[in-house]
């Protein structure tokens, strides 16, 4: 018989394999054949009822979405949603601002190259297990959407803090990173179009669903993305630091988002820029300047020199309250007293030139 080999992840060759020849001589399928993953960026976002539900997209939110825009220059960014453009009155509220100021810029502004995708909720998982939490749907809906399209999934609380371009044209078909505790997080990754690891997770998340938090999720993207990782060009695992540095435990909760008042390094007195319509300073970091410099950066202070996306786990899900935050704040970020704050400040920066952030909205989270 023959096998079929791969040869520097685009040319194939036929092995000749000995009848009783051993396991180890086999040598994995074919690879994928795109050449990069789409730069598609992908929000999955679903309304609890589409015909009474608004959408509650506050400053968080639009600071993530505008940080994949920024770094990415995507071809497109898509949103899906159980609404249709045309005719949702979720929609409607938002781009005429009924809903938020936050809601009207994600939705109004042209250079986001915004497109909004309807798409139907699954409700039973291919087990016959109903789909009952709103997050479980989202999963099924963000597989199934990048299997189609390809490109990269964000979840809202992910902040793109640098370009991906290098990643998504490293002949790899998919990119996945791991979490604290070694799982692959399934809150941002990146495929082409019906990569191996989409098309398998996508087929067998229905057939483990069960109704636990990650079953369908992180731990299918895990075990098979592992399993990919021998297959020339098939998958690459970012360290943990790459995507998801932090986590949703209160030490590295309160490590991102406490407020250090007495800083050495904030420098930012918010009020006064405003009042004097100044400019914002760029707060450059030269990159010797940790070695060379150590004394200018507090001990708390992180180095974001590793991270590509930050996915940000806030602590409200669980209740955790984090020394001396609240919200995230244009004041919030804009002043530059905690780790997420310096992480996300040159973005935010951007939205104050381009005048997106008045005085009104300082202290405002959800832009209402």
């Amino acid at each position: 018989m023959y096998v079929l080999g791969v040869i520097n992840n685009r040319q194939t060759l036929n092995i000749r394999a000995e009848p009783g020849a051993s396991n180890n001589q086999r040598v994995a399928s074919p690879p994928s054949t795109a050449e990069e993953i789409p730069n598609i960026i992908h929000f999955v976002y679903i309304l609890p009822d589409p015909t009474a539900s608004s959408f509650t997209f506050g400053f968080s939110h639009f600071l993530s979405i505008f940080s994949a825009h920024h770094f990415l220059h995507p071809t497109k960014i898509i949103l899906h949603t159980n609404c249709h453009p045309s005719t949702s009155a979720a929609i409607l509220s938002a781009k005429n601002g009924t809903s938020g100021k936050w809601n009207s810029l994600l939705f109004n502004l042209p250079e986001l190259n915004l497109e909004i995708n309807p798409v139907s909720v699954p409700l039973t998982a291919s087990n016959g297990k109903p789909i009952q939490n709103m997050e479980h749907k989202s999963d099924f809906v963000r597989v199934a959407q990048v299997h189609t399209h390809g490109g990269i999934y964000i979840d809202f609380d992910v902040h793109v803090l640098r370009d991906l371009s290098p990643l998504r044209k490293a002949g790899f078909q998919a990119v996945g990173g791991r979490q604290l505790g070694g799982q692959i997080n399934s809150g941002t990754f990146m495929s082409v179009p019906n990569s191996k690891l989409i098309t398998l997770w996508k087929e067998k998340m229905g057939q483990v669903y069960n109704g636990g938090w990650t079953t369908h999720s992180n731990e299918v993207i895990t075990s098979v993305g592992e399993r990919l990782v021998r297959e020339p060009g098939e998958m690459l695992i970012m360290e943990r630091e790459a995507f998801a540095p932090g986590s949703w435990n209160g030490a590295d909760t309160d490590a991102l988002f406490r407020v250090h008042d007495n800083t050495m390094n904030a420098g930012v007195n918010v009020t006064d820029v405003f009042a004097n319509k100044g400019r914002l300073p760029d707060f450059r970091e030269e990159f010797p300047d940790r070695w060379e410099h150590p004394e200018r950066f507090e001990k708390w202070e992180a180095d974001w020199s590793r991270t590509y996306l930050l996915h940000a786990f806030t602590p409200d899900r669980w209740s955790h309250k984090v020394p001396g935050f609240e919200h995230i704040t244009p004041r919030y970020v804009l002043e530059r007293k905690s780790n997420f704050a310096r992480a996300v400040y040159p973005v935010a920066k951007i939205m104050y030139e381009k005048g997106w952030i008045g005085e009104a909205d300082l202290d405002n989270h959800n832009g209402k």
